[in-house]
């Protein structure tokens, strides 16, 4: 294979990789609105409490109503599913082969 299309296939990974990063990026914010909207029907004046004694008023309200958590909880997982799939697909494009030792 030409260093000219070396170059390229390494650089589209690059790029993949960004993409890749960017897409992380954007479903880790959405997992930190999920998280968020567990206290959001929680009194505003129990917002300000700290962060341990908020969780524990969040717990309160899970307790009759998981669905939730669950929801945020399985979001995050099939997330991080798609996101370790991804990432595999593209080492996998990239990983060394018997012909690179050539």
């Amino acid at each position: 294979m030409s260093e000219e299309l070396d170059v390229e296939r390494v650089r589209q990974a690059i790029m993949r990789y960004r993409e890749l990063l960017d897409v992380l990026s954007q479903r880790m914010q959405q997992a930190e609105k999920r998280y968020d909207a567990l206290f959001a029907p929680l009194p505003q004046e129990k917002k300000t409490l700290p962060v341990k004694a908020l969780q524990c008023e969040a717990a309160l309200l899970a307790l009759t109503d998981m669905e939730p958590l669950r929801k945020a909880t399985l979001a995050v997982y099939y997330d991080l599913h798609d996101m370790t799939k991804a990432f595999e697909d593209m080492y996998n494009n990239i990983a060394p082969t018997s012909d690179d030792a050539d």
